[in-house]
């Protein structure tokens, strides 16, 4: 009787042991179940933005516009754009990409106008050479996904939470970005030479000129990431 009462004992105390270790188990499952749904929402909602925004540009596409349909939609803000050309550089891919332009001011680019664009896209650079730098709008390609938040935290606040405009993050409801380029060359064939810390293939929306008038390069405060860029 007494070593049944000691068995029992000694399993209890085992399970009692055993107790917050599967406690522990049973909670790292849950957050790794948290962890899955929350990133099949995400690849979820990605898959639906994409869909709609197909849908969208097939309908537009579909669709010829009157031009009081054209004005509405301008007024509204409501544009569609197109991608005037494209940058290459020695950048592959958004990992390993400078932060800053500063951080390797040695690297090059070249932005190539979209033949589709124009029919001679050598002629919108015409003047452009007068100029020392460029403003490039572009987006940010390589997001991932179209989800965004209003506040976000920044890598080096430390967990901080602050506005999304205060940040340099690419993740914004329209995934836009500025960057300040030096003209280093304008090729026959519609091309720009110039120094950019981006690196991918990359749409871009527009290309403008620096004045000195009124753009100053020596006191530039840039609030959008490098890390990704494309034109239209």
């Amino acid at each position: 009787m007494e070593q049944t009462i000691c068995s029992c004992a000694e399993q209890v105390r085992k399970l009692t042991q055993q107790a917050p270790v599967m406690r522990r188990e049973i909670k790292n499952l849950r957050q790794q179940m948290d962890g899955a749904i929350r990133a099949h929402k995400k690849q979820m909602s990605s898959l639906q933005s994409m869909l709609t925004d197909c849908k969208h540009e097939d309908k537009l596409q579909s669709v010829s516009k009157s031009p009081s349909e054209i004005k509405l939609l301008l007024e509204q803000g409501r544009i569609q754009t197109v991608p005037i050309g494209y940058i290459s550089s020695c950048f592959a891919v958004k990992n390993g990409t400078p932060r800053q332009p500063t951080i390797c001011s040695s690297s090059r680019a070249t932005l190539k106008i979209e033949p589709s664009v124009f029919n001679n896209p050598e002629h919108s650079l015409v003047g452009l050479e007068q100029y020392s730098h460029i403003w490039i709008i572009f987006l940010f390609h390589k997001n991932g996904q179209m989800n965004y938040k209003a506040k976000v935290k920044p890598p080096r606040l430390n967990g901080q939470r602050v506005g999304v405009y205060s940040t340099r993050s690419p993740h914004r409801p329209n995934a836009l970005g500025l960057t300040l380029a030096k003209l280093e060359g304008i090729t026959v064939m519609g091309s720009l030479n110039i120094e950019y810390c981006c690196g991918q293939w990359g749409p871009r929306l527009r290309t403008t000129a620096l004045l000195d008038d009124y753009d100053v390069v020596c006191s530039v405060i840039l609030t959008t990431f490098i890390y990704y860029y494309s034109i239209y």
